[in-house]
């Protein structure tokens, strides 16, 4: 633990500088992850790290206010700028979360006062968890829809009380690196970015009438050189394409990747066959997806990066394709693939993925998942002592 407060000290006085320097401070609010402000509490702490967990905590939160008939005040923390103004103007009251340092972690909880912390995925920073073990005896952290691979430090895993891992092999490595500090109530709880869906009931329904024959989501700048391929194959084809890139900051360059390449780009929300829809704007892949026929979805042409959302495409509707790399999902990606719910395209020269999956099949398989998740939710409300 020694080894560990050092380099998170280390941390904060590198913080501390590049907080300094404009381009970065305005990038990444680091005076503000140093120092607040922070809302005054008493909160039931979430946080997640980007958009997809947070939306994923966004639904816990909305599921927990329905079930939970007096429920603490909700405080949702991400370690992106941007995600911040999404979840406010989904009426949630959202922070950004502070640095993992001795300093700024005291100076957040004696402002937010977390009567309970909900992690969400991998987030399992050493500060939070001593932060929460010195303010209850009792085990007051929950960690849902866990994904796990390694950790550089699990000596307060004992404050975790509950943990819904995504998968039987995300259990086994947690439980392995807890060295015998492994929570009573471990369960494997499948992924809950579905928990929204699994507690409406609905059944998957393709999109009626869509008018993007293929949406390519949340692409990062390495992958330009696969998108490329795909994208001359789908403008031969006279295809109407949309393109959403992962970063807002990215989005230039990938207009001037088609321009080099002389393939045609709209500004959405206009569509156009034998042009590409660029998107510009964060938080809209729900609305691609209720338009289009079928979705790549990104993070997954390139080997350093980790597939992105697949589960709202799939939840969707809309036939899902992802590329070679499944970095950070690879088990519910193999899944998918082996039960024919989802298509993997070993290169873009593969593109257009043919034939599409059966939608009976996605089906089934989400029903399975649905079951998974529910029962963890149920366990959770358990663990908090909020059985409905």
């Amino acid at each position: 633990m020694l080894g560990v407060n050092i380099l998170r000290k280390a941390a904060g006085v590198a913080a501390r500088v590049a907080s300094k320097v404009s381009p970065l401070e305005s990038r990444f609010k680091i005076q503000n992850r140093l120092d607040g402000p922070w809302p005054e509490g008493p909160f039931l702490w979430m946080h997640g790290a980007s958009l997809g967990e947070c939306k994923m905590l966004l639904s816990l939160s909305r599921a927990l206010s329905k079930d939970v008939p007096h429920l603490s005040r909700v405080l949702i923390t991400t370690q992106k700028a941007e995600v911040v103004p999404v979840l406010q103007t989904a009426g949630v009251l959202a922070a950004l979360a502070p640095l993992d340092t001795q300093t700024s972690v005291s100076k957040f909880i004696r402002a937010v006062k977390p009567a309970a912390l909900i992690l969400a995925e991998n987030e399992l920073w050493p500060g939070y968890l001593s932060a929460m073990r010195a303010l209850s005896l009792r085990p007051s952290v929950a960690l849902v829809s866990g994904r796990f691979y390694r950790c550089f430090d699990s000596s307060d895993f004992g404050t975790i009380g509950f943990a819904s891992m995504q998968t039987g092999a995300d259990l086994t490595r947690f439980a392995a690196a807890s060295e015998g500090k492994l929570p009573a109530k471990t369960i494997i709880g499948g992924d809950w970015k579905l928990l929204n869906w699994a507690r409406s009931g609905k059944a998957v329904v393709s999109p009626e009438n869509p008018r993007a024959d293929v949406a390519f989501v949340s692409f990062h700048e390495e992958e330009i050189p696969a998108l490329l391929k795909m994208l001359e194959l789908a403008m031969k084809r006279g295809e109407a394409t949309v393109l959403v890139p992962r970063r807002a900051e990215e989005v230039q360059r990938f207009r001037d990747s088609l321009r080099e390449h002389e393939i045609m780009a709209v500004d959405w929300p206009l569509v156009e066959k034998g042009a590409v829809s660029v998107v510009s704007g964060y938080g809209l892949t729900s609305a691609v997806y209720a338009v289009s026929r079928v979705a790549v979805v990104g993070g997954s042409f390139a080997r350093g990066l980790g597939v992105h959302d697949f589960w709202e495409p799939l939840r969707m509707g809309v036939s899902t394709c992802v590329g070679p790399f499944s970095r950070g999902n690879k088990a519910a990606v193999d899944a998918l693939v082996r039960e024919g719910a989802v298509i993997r395209m070993e290169s873009p020269a593969e593109y257009p993925p043919r034939p599409l999956p059966a939608l009976k099949l996605v089906q089934e398989f989400l029903d399975h998942e649905r079951d998974k998740v529910l029962a963890s939710y149920a366990a959770l409300l358990t663990y908090l002592g909020m059985e409905k």
